[in-house]
């Protein structure tokens, strides 16, 4: 949800419309598909001739929801899909890249200086575990206190970055998301 008032509204909302299974699902095996996973084939070495050829017995059946579940069941996996699924805006971004790209220097110098940073909005930032995600993308992070901040707040500066603010590997990432359009100073 998204919303803007342009004068005094009164606002309120019932409810929490979460994904249903089947969308779940068809995300989970779009991802699979995707990165390649549960490239296993299904195989029964014990498999003879039978009486009757169309008849799929019980244990055949509990093989392949196993196969199915084993690849549901990889953490990582599951929390790089569940990330992506989440961090994904439901509706398009107004991304405009800075114009011109900011350099390092620039960003900690403003940062220290007392500006802000505000994200820009609809953008889906999320911590799980030990694990970002912006924008559908899973973020190498080079510091989870700092990363968590942006997960945290929409508008952040200096007091709530701290000690990241010394770190040249950070900045260069913060820039990189600022240069895309996520984060922006305030005018």
């Amino acid at each position: 949800h998204d919303g803007f008032t342009h004068e005094t509204a009164l606002n309120y909302s019932v409810g929490f419309r979460g994904p249903n299974g089947r969308d779940l699902i068809s995300s989970f095996a779009d991802y699979a598909l995707e990165n390649d996973l549960g490239g296993e084939h299904y195989s029964d070495p014990d498999l003879t001739c039978r009486a009757h050829p169309g008849r799929i017995e019980q244990y055949e059946l509990d093989r392949l929801r196993s196969m199915m579940i084993e690849m549901i069941s990889q953490p990582d996996d599951f929390k790089k899909w569940f990330g992506s699924f989440v961090s994904t805006p439901r509706h398009e971004l107004d991304i405009a890249a800075a114009e011109p790209a900011y350099e390092p220097e620039e960003v900690l110098d403003a940062l220290m200086g007392g500006e802000t940073l505000s994200r820009l909005s609809g953008l889906r930032v999320l911590n799980i575990g030990d694990s970002f995600f912006i924008n559908s993308e899973q973020l190498e992070t080079v510091d989870a206190k700092a990363a968590d901040v942006l997960c945290r707040y929409t508008e952040f500066g200096q007091a709530e970055l701290g000690d990241a603010l010394q770190n040249p590997a950070f900045i260069d990432e913060l820039t990189s998301l600022i240069n895309q359009g996520y984060w922006y100073f305030d005018e």
